[in-house]
């Protein structure tokens, strides 16, 4: 199962784009287990986080996020502002897939 955790700062917009994403992924044929948490409980997560996507309001966090758990989850990625705001999951979903199935291809 792919492990998708989303930061963000306040959550209402990510909790509508938590569901928008989980749909998407089930029509894909993809198990995704996709949470929201706000940035200080990331260390909680990081175990089995396959995917972190940062809102744009904590974009801030991107390279703190990188130096500290870079080695550990396989992507780290911004999620598009306005992608973000339109909540526009699938396209927010491919892009992160994308490249977790590049950086999975280079373990192997």
């Amino acid at each position: 199962m792919l492990h998708i955790a989303m930061i963000c700062n306040l959550g209402m917009s990510t909790s509508m784009l938590i569901e928008k994403m989980k749909t998407y992924a089930a029509e894909k044929g993809i198990e995704a287990d996709i949470d929201a948490l706000p940035f200080q409980r990331i260390d909680d997560q990081v175990a089995k986080t396959d995917i972190l996507l940062l809102g744009p309001q904590v974009r801030h966090l991107y390279k703190k996020y990188t130096t500290e758990y870079g080695d550990r989850i396989p992507v780290i990625q911004i999620m598009d502002m306005q992608q973000y705001a339109l909540l526009k999951a699938g396209e927010i979903f491919d892009t992160a897939y994308e490249e977790y199935e590049r950086a999975d291809k280079k373990q192997e």
